[in-house]
């Protein structure tokens, strides 16, 4: 008998710890793939084609919790960050380590009928709302939804910033974003900057039909050269649609327009597209996108597009594998690349793949690859 009394209050202290933190949620995506990459047009050195294979990652790791406060409102938080560098051993190709919450992290709280506050490290409301069924093979090199790739470019995860997003309203959700410029940096002329950022987003969706819309703008910036007003503010706007029909095709296409007015009283304006569609056939899916960024008005070479080529298959509701192609042709002034936080291709003209390295403009690049990834 005094076993089991023993027994039972040890099970007890093991327990009770689980309990408080019923409410903590660990979850995550080991996502990587196998991958021959191409760099061509280069002018130093003078062989073009300049190719290698490589391992690439996109995984996960995040916690997340709640309290109930009564009457329908919930306190929320959640601390998120990338597995950065899985494939090396701790760092990715830019050598960068890996840290902390370098993801979606905020407190806040969420009330059914009157939306969610939150405070932190989050994505903006412009990213957030407009349309992502349109990247149709996100987390790999073949991602098109990028500040620094095709499209998308206005979009950003916001630091120092606070978020709302309302409840859906007949379909409808509406979000609105501000990020604070807390660096402020000042130019050797005595100009401050205000790099804050303003972003609203809308969403709408009823059966197979998705449309979003968006507005961000960001405030001033100094010059390259740190002697004095460079931007006054940079705007884009973007709206995107898709439908999915019933009998598994989805097809959708978004455009987005940039302009940047610069201290001189100048503008500059560059607008992106993006085609996209696929095709579910059992556990498979058919993947295809084309997007092109046009020319800016500062001048020709500007230009960049993107093709891409996939096929997943669901080997269960968790894990899924899958094959894809892309390419982007840069403009002879450009240097778009992968997605830029996570499976860029670096060339540094002499030493390709060189870490911190950058693509030299004009250069074109592609990548074929086949992937694994799960969910936990």
């Amino acid at each position: 008998m005094q076993k089991k009394i023993i027994a039972g209050l040890i099970a007890s202290a093991l327990a009770a710890p689980l309990l408080a933190h019923a409410d903590v949620t660990m979850y995550g995506t080991i996502n990587m793939a196998v991958e021959s990459t191409q760099v061509s047009g280069a002018t130093n050195p003078p062989s073009n084609d300049v190719t290698k294979g490589r391992v690439v990652s996109k995984s996960i790791i995040g916690f997340k919790g709640n309290e109930d406060l009564g009457s329908g409102l919930k306190a929320i938080w959640q601390v998120e960050q990338e597995i950065r560098g899985a494939e090396q051993g701790g760092t990715n190709d830019k050598g960068q380590p890996a840290v902390f919450a370098t993801r979606n992290t905020f407190v806040g709280l969420s009330h059914a009928d009157y939306g969610t506050f939150l405070i932190g490290n989050y994505d903006s409301a412009y990213k957030r709302l407009t349309n992502r069924t349109l990247n149709v093979m996100p987390d790999t090199t073949g991602d098109t939804f990028d500040s620094t790739s095709i499209f998308s470019r206005g979009e950003a995860r916001l630091k120092n910033s606070v978020n709302y997003t309302t409840p859906v309203w007949n379909g409808f959700q509406g979000g609105v974003s501000y990020g604070f410029d807390e660096t402020r940096t000042v130019a050797t002329n005595g100009f401050r900057q205000n790099q804050d950022r303003v972003s609203l987003g809308l969403n709408y969706q009823i059966a197979g039909l998705n449309v979003g819309a968006g507005w961000d703008r960001q405030g001033s910036s100094v010059n390259s050269a740190g002697t004095a007003e460079g931007t006054d503010n940079t705007q884009f706007y973007k709206f995107a649609a898709s439908y999915k029909f019933d009998f598994g095709t989805m097809i959708g296409a978004g455009y987005e327009a940039g302009l940047v007015k610069m201290a001189d009283g100048s503008k500059r304006r560059q607008a992106d597209w993006l085609f996209a569609a696929s095709q579910d056939i059992g556990a498979f899916s058919l993947k295809a996108g084309y997007g092109r960024l046009g020319q800016q008005t500062s001048g020709d070479g500007k230009e960049a597009k993107q093709w891409l080529a996939g096929v997943t298959y669901d080997l269960s509701k968790r894990t899924q594998a899958y094959v894809y192609g892309t390419k982007i042709t840069n403009g002879s002034a450009q240097n778009v690349n992968f997605n830029a936080g996570t499976t860029p291709v670096y060339d540094a003209n002499s030493s390709f793949g060189t870490p911190n390295a950058s693509l030299g403009k004009g250069e074109d690049i592609r990548a074929i690859g086949v992937g694994l990834k799960t969910s936990f």
